[in-house]
């Protein structure tokens, strides 16, 4: 029998079969390719749940609706989750700059972590301490817009698989960045994952949804299409209820939609304060207040891979327009452009007159004109992250954990110095050789409880004493319980204390103590606010902040707590001793000035004098050589 021609029509339908599957996968939607019309387009669209069915009023039972089959219908839903938000657990995505990590706060243990799986030098993976994604979401969730690590379920161990069938995937809430709608909740957002409402969620921070009920509460078995209730009347389901007035007769609702994102979404999880400073004194960026947006300068395609903005960004390299969108690109001129570029959106040209050029080489632009004006000492700062500002119940302690100062110059990698935020770890480790790993803080509070017996009364927030037998008697536990009989160690204020070999308490310095900071960039201050604004002096005197303002070492340590400060010349890699030295000769500069009109005044008057002199003499030759 031949079978030649069956085999060879079936392979042509397999590889026709998979030709179309690929074009029409890589078929843009409806969304993701703009028309050239700049006018915004109405999103009156249908709700889908996570099943792709349509959400209707009267629904029995009535489910959340999904943005990723919602927005997904038009929009390329797995492009937007490779964007600088989401992509954080993605190791072929280049980390690029150091920026904030989220902080593991423990005040019971002394534990302020930093955290981030983008590999930043001084950071810590979440897995390192045992947090799992959906650990990772319930700790930080409440400022990300979902998606990323959060929606990644690898990590979870087997008792989770009947949670996450309740609460579902922490899918990207496309709401908290381009919702407009005034009655947008994103605070809510965090309520949400405390309850476990993973799938509720960025329903519930919409203007026309209510959600009730916790799926923490409800057992593994429990099944949210029934939507019957618990048999504990205390305990609530989750379940949610629409506006219905929303709906149109086809059952379409309105969102107000934005894709130039307003500063206020930006701001709930960008904001910065400094404390003991009142609202009404506090300036906001220049930019801003000249009427720009956040996304002016941040911008991003499809991808949702956001324009940075600082120098010898890897994505400016690649794109030119993206290299326009730092300060420089923005504000002068490159003769090397084919088009001019600077400029934009009527950005001025700073004349910068009688600064000599080695401070460009040597300074970013943030270091005179972005943060705080530089005082005698970093002042601490509590940022959205960080300090989970903006949800519901924070604590509004000016010296709530994580402690976070700023600015503190720091020479960067590339050589430039610029104002960064700074934070001391402080967490519990186990060693290998040099190598440190950090204990989950809840594993060291199990084995020690009874050294741990610190009282918050006044619920600031802040630090417990440790004293350093304390801690000696903490290492001598944890070494004991131990099975590998790895050394323990704690590290804080810039030390590594453990034991030798006679059992004693000894401290070094490591690298795994060393503070870490990151580039600050906002908020940007006018001109008329800059450092060398008043002239040389704002910098170059012997107290001058910018190199000598004095940096707390933050620390937990009774020994530490009061006593222990850095000059900002440590952190830029410069000589205190040459900084002052070249700080006072600033003094005689006008001297010199002086000195300099005075000696020129009397070379001038002998070079005329001679130079009369010589004009005589030539006269009178003349005049010999007429007779």
């Amino acid at each position: 029998m031949n079978t030649f021609k069956p085999t060879f029509f079936l392979f042509l339908l397999l590889v026709s079969s998979s030709s179309f599957a690929q074009n029409h996968i890589a078929a843009p939607k409806l969304g993701d390719v703009s028309d050239g019309n700049r006018s915004a387009p109405v999103h009156l669209i249908d709700l889908y749940d996570a099943d792709s069915i349509l959400v209707r009023p009267g629904d029995q039972p009535m489910l959340p609706f999904s943005t990723k089959v919602t927005c997904g219908k038009c929009h390329n839903y797995a492009k937007v989750s490779t964007g600088w938000h989401f992509n954080t657990a993605d190791s072929n995505v280049t980390p690029g700059r150091r920026s904030q990590p989220w902080i593991l706060v423990h005040q019971k243990t002394g534990t302020q972590l930093p955290l981030s799986s983008r590999g930043w030098p001084g950071t810590y993976k979440p897995e390192d301490v045992g947090l799992n994604a959906w650990q990772f979401a319930q700790a930080f969730g409440r400022h990300l817009p979902g998606g990323g690590l959060s929606e990644k379920t690898e990590s979870d161990p087997p008792e989770l698989f009947w949670r996450r069938e309740i609460s579902g995937p922490l899918e990207i809430n496309c709401l908290s960045c381009h919702d407009a709608e005034a009655g947008h909740d994103q605070a809510e957002y965090a309520n949400q994952l405390k309850r476990e409402n993973f799938r509720w969620a960025a329903a519930a921070t919409s203007g026309f949804a209510n959600v009730r009920g916790a799926a923490r509460d409800v057992p593994d078995n429990y099944d949210i299409y029934s939507g019957l209730p618990m048999d504990d009347p205390q305990l609530t389901a989750p379940s949610i209820s629409y506006d219905l007035s929303r709906f149109n007769s086809l059952g379409k609702v309105l969102f107000d939609i934005k894709r130039r994102i307003p500063n206020a979404r930006c701001y709930f999880c960008h904001s910065t304060k400094t404390v003991r400073v009142e609202r009404w004194e506090a300036e906001e960026d220049v930019h801003l207040t000249s009427g720009m947006l956040c996304v002016d300068c941040h911008r991003n395609g499809l991808d949702h891979n956001m324009v940075r903005g600082y120098e010898d960004e890897p994505q400016a390299k690649q794109n030119p327009a993206a290299a326009s969108l730092s300060c420089q690109g923005c504000h002068l001129p490159d003769e090397s452009d084919r088009a001019p570029r600077a400029g934009r959106l009527g950005a001025p040209v700073p004349a910068h007159a009688g600064i000599p050029v080695v401070h460009f080489e040597k300074m970013t632009c943030t270091s005179c004109h972005a943060g705080p004006w530089p005082a005698e000492q970093a002042q601490l700062v509590k940022t959205s992250q960080a300090h989970a500002l903006g949800t519901h119940s924070v604590n509004r302690s000016d010296v709530v954990l994580p402690h976070i100062a700023a600015p503190v110059f720091v020479r960067e990698d590339n050589g430039k110095i610029a104002p960064h935020k700074m934070m001391w770890p402080a967490f519990w480790a186990r060693m290998n050789g040099k190598e440190v790993t950090p204990m989950a803080p809840e594993e060291v509070a199990a084995l020690s409880d009874t050294l741990f017996a610190g009282v918050d009364s006044t619920r600031s927030g802040d630090w417990f004493t440790f004293k350093e037998d304390q801690i000696a008697q903490v290492l001598k536990r944890l070494s004991a319980a131990d099975s590998s009989r790895r050394e323990a160690a704690y590290i804080a204020g810039g030390k590594l204390y453990r034991l030798n070999k006679s059992g004693n308490l000894t401290k070094e310095n490591h690298a795994a103590a060393q503070p870490y900071s990151w580039a600050m960039a906002h908020d940007v201050r006018p001109a008329s606010q800059s450092l060398g604004i008043r002239g040389c002096g704002d910098c170059h005197t012997v107290n001058a902040p910018i190199y000598f303002s004095q940096l707390k070492v933050d620390s937990p340590m009774e020994a530490d707590r009061h006593s222990t400060y850095k000059a900002m010349t440590d952190f830029a890699d410069l000589s205190g001793i040459y900084a002052r030295f070249f700080a006072v000769t600033f003094f005689l500069r006008p001297l010199l000035k002086w000195l300099m009109i005075f000696v020129s005044a009397i070379l001038t008057g002998v070079l005329l004098w001679h130079g009369l002199q010589g004009l005589g003499s030539l006269m009178k030759a003349a005049g010999n050589f007429k007779e």
